[in-house]
């Protein structure tokens, strides 16, 4: 009798995984050492440790028109969650010609960018969040009357808030909705092309003098509208300290939703100011960066396979280092980006190696809380887990540790993972994790189970995951050189 009930329960555990599409095994969960399954390393997903909110990830439509022209057809390629890239946020330019925000929306969309408000509308379709930022405000309004530098004159700060206002109701009017708007790229960073300079005090004063601007404005983003567009402070060159002195003063911290930097100079920061707070905490996002390998021959190296890792390890820093809620590169589409645009090898419109890439990111990880692990055991080269070979603390564009990084929704129904093991733009060295056992929290029961791989030449390849008889650990491999998401339903 008890071993019928034995027997008869092993076939309800085999039925409810088959029935589930899960790929069934007879791993147990037992120490690495002693797995039969011969894992060499257990990772432990711990939800009751969780970090910031990931929002999402995406690129930078670009307005001049120096920049190709990103059709809707791009638009759907890249953020289409199914057939496309699956990413969710969008960064547009807002453009300086004219005081009046709709003359010069008029001559944008007329000229060079004609899919302007089709793009946003996609983008919105599929869930998203658009934010919008400016270069420059109009020159008439600034100290040395040109785009390139100077500063916004105090007096003219309402002027400027009311054409930021007019320009996130001018796009709600066109049936394209913005999430977000900041009041300037790069803030502490006088450039020769289209810039200006604010201070800290300066961007306090603004927000003082304007309040939340954008009140009165719909704004739309993650599938609903929202009764205001939200607000970001200037999106910092590097060092987002250029918020320090609005966050410190309750009032103006009040009037900013969002803080935006970049990471071209000072990268490895977590800023504590805005994360930490006890009652009015802010997300962060990282909302431009670049990294390519130009030189006197052109740029040899950035449309290819080995450059992913480059892009991966940058937003790894940005996500699991520093705690940023969003990831958006420069520009979405590129040589250098994830859809070509013809040049330097490139096939216009046709996804690049960093865009599948990223989009295990954009399909796995947005719109989750980023969870805690333990890894333990070894690498499938025999040698300890540590630092030196498994999630560097350290911020390295060309580090070779393997990187793991879960994420559980706000339901906790679902947690996945994002795992990589990345080798020098060179093709060189990496870490072959093996085979890897991963265990969820005791009372997540698998009910379905999905895996992505991307490797050299074979990109975004869907694949059956080893559920284990538990139905509460699954078993995967994780060559050198591999991208490998994992996603689980409870």
């Amino acid at each position: 009798m008890k071993l019928n009930k034995i027997l008869f329960k092993a076939v309800n555990v085999v039925l409810i995984a088959l029935v589930a599409g899960l790929a069934f095994s007879t791993c147990v969960s037992t120490p690495p050492s002693e797995d039969p399954d011969g894992a060499n390393a257990v990772i432990t997903i711990k939800t009751d440790t969780k970090y910031q909110y990931v929002r999402g990830f995406g690129g930078m439509e670009v307005g001049w028109g120096n920049f190709p022209r990103t059709n809707a057809s791009d638009t759907e390629l890249m953020y289409n969650p199914d057939t496309g890239l699956g990413l969710n946020i969008l960064r547009i330019m807002i453009m300086p010609s004219n005081t009046d925000i709709n003359i010069t929306m008029k001559d944008l969309v007329s000229s060079s960018r004609p899919d302007y408000y089709e793009n946003v509308k996609i983008v919105n379709k599929y869930g998203g969040y658009v934010l919008a930022s400016p270069w420059s405000p109009p020159v008439e309004w600034k100290d040395n009357k040109g785009l390139n530098g100077g500063r916004l004159l105090p007096k003219f700060y309402q002027e400027y808030a009311d054409y930021l206002k007019a320009f996130s109701q001018n796009m709600y009017d066109n049936g394209a909705p913005i999430y977000v708007v900041s009041i300037q790229n790069e803030p502490n960073y006088s450039a020769s092309y289209d810039s200006c300079v604010w201070s800290g005090a300066e961007m306090k004063n603004f927000f003082l003098q304007t309040g939340h601007f954008t009140d009165g404005v719909k704004g739309f983003g993650g599938g609903k509208e929202i009764p205001s567009v939200r607000t970001m402070g200037g999106t910092s060159a590097n060092n987002p300290n250029i918020y320090d002195a609005a966050l410190n003063d309750p009032k103006s911290r009040a009037l900013i939703d969002y803080v935006g930097r970049h990471t071209y100079g000072d990268r490895q920061i977590r800023y504590s100011k805005a994360l930490d707070h006890p009652t009015d905490p802010k997300e962060v996002w990282m909302t431009e960066h670049n990294i390519n390998s130009g030189n006197a021959g052109g740029y040899p190296s950035d449309s290819t396979w080995n450059y992913v890792w480059k892009i991966l390890n940058d937003l790894d820093l940005s996500i699991r280092l520093n705690d940023e809620s969003a990831f958006i590169w420069w520009a979405a589409k590129r040589f250098y980006s994830y859809v070509g645009d013809g040049q330097y090898g490139t096939t216009e419109s046709v996804i690049l190696p960093r865009g599948y890439a990223v989009s295990h990111y954009a399909k796995f990880a947005k719109e989750m809380y980023r969870a805690g692990i333990i890894a333990e055991g070894k690498t499938g080269a025999g040698l300890n887990l540590s630092s030196s070979n498994f999630n560097s603390g350290v911020d390295s564009i060309d580090g070779t540790t393997a990187r793991v990084t879960a994420f559980v929704s706000p339901s906790g129904d679902t947690i996945s993972l994002v795992m990589y093991t990345p080798t020098h733009f060179t093709g060189t060295g990496g870490v072959d994790m093996g085979k890897i056992k991963i265990r969820l929290p005791e009372n997540f029961i698998i009910r379905e189970a999905k895996a992505m791989r991307t490797k050299e030449n074979s990109y975004a390849k869907w694949e059956d995951v080893q559920v284990c008889e538990d139905r509460n650990s699954a078993v995967v491999t994780l060559p050198k050189g591999n991208i490998l998401s994992v996603r689980f339903e409870k």
